[in-house]
């Protein structure tokens, strides 16, 4: 088949039409699709170009929104091959000169952002068959990870304090270890319009989920609240005020809008 032909461009073109085979066409071609797509899918994500299983991700997250029933009942094949793409491939990074200076480039990074994509829209779709605790894990490091990424999971926190109350409570130590380096950080002297402004975004976004969370933690106690998480809302409230009171004013306006 042209999936495995030896031009990576040839196999990128498949992939392509099958993702947008997926969008443009209605139930009744789904029983076509039905006997090939698993193992095409299977295929295009075993992918050994990168950019190809890039391709690939996007075509199961189109998979994902359009076509739900082909491939939900087969996350236990395909799943695994998604996030095994969301974690940081050290030989994917290399180091480039530019004039005085040497900075890092992540080749593995645009996959790792689809991957991610992936993972949201299955915790949206298929929740009930995604692992908890792995997805957690994915979500915790993406944290941790490049800029979109970790904007990506933070919103991916705020809907599970209500997908999974339980876990999420019980993974606030490891967020909160998290979010301390994170607001941290601060911006070089150097830095340039961009880089002040995603680091103002991610501020913000990671105090405002930092209250959601800490609500949830004072809804749920049934005793003493964890060490390292206390410790951190005492220090994000100390130090970071101004923004709290922020999240919660946007919070409050939200809510009484909703009602």
């Amino acid at each position: 088949t042209f999936l495995n032909d030896r031009q990576t461009s040839v196999r990128g073109m498949v992939i392509s039409a099958l993702r947008f085979t997926f969008a443009d066409t209605d139930e009744a071609y789904d029983e076509n699709l039905r006997p090939i797509v698993v193992e095409m899918l299977t295929t295009m994500l075993n992918e050994s170009d990168l950019e190809n299983r890039r391709l690939a991700l996007t075509t199961l997250n189109s998979a994902v929104h359009n076509k739900p029933g082909l491939v939900v009942p087969h996350l236990g094949q395909l799943l695994p091959l998604a996030t095994k793409e969301t974690m940081i491939k050290p030989e994917l990074v290399r180091e480039v000169t530019m004039g005085p200076f040497k900075h890092k480039v992540d080749d593995g990074l645009e996959l790792r952002k689809s991957a991610y994509e992936t993972l949201y829209a299955l915790m949206l779709t298929a929740f009930s068959r995604l692992s908890l605790p792995e997805l957690y894990d994915r979500v915790v490091a993406g944290v941790g990870d490049d800029h979109d990424i970790r904007i990506l999971c933070i919103l991916m926190l705020t809907k599970l304090i209500t997908l999974a109350p339980e876990e999420t409570v019980r993974r606030l130590d490891s967020l909160a270890e998290h979010f301390r380096v994170i607001l941290s950080m601060k911006p070089k002297d150097n830095a340039v319009k961009q880089e002040l402004e995603k680091s103002t975004e991610t501020n913000k976004a990671v105090v405002k989920v930092s209250v959601l969370l800490n609500r949830e933690e004072s809804r749920t106690k049934a005793g003493e609240s964890p060490r390292m998480w206390s410790e951190y809302w005492e220090w994000v409230r100390k130090e970071f005020l101004p923004l709290v009171r922020g999240a919660e004013d946007e919070l409050k306006a939200v809510g009484d809008s909703g009602r």
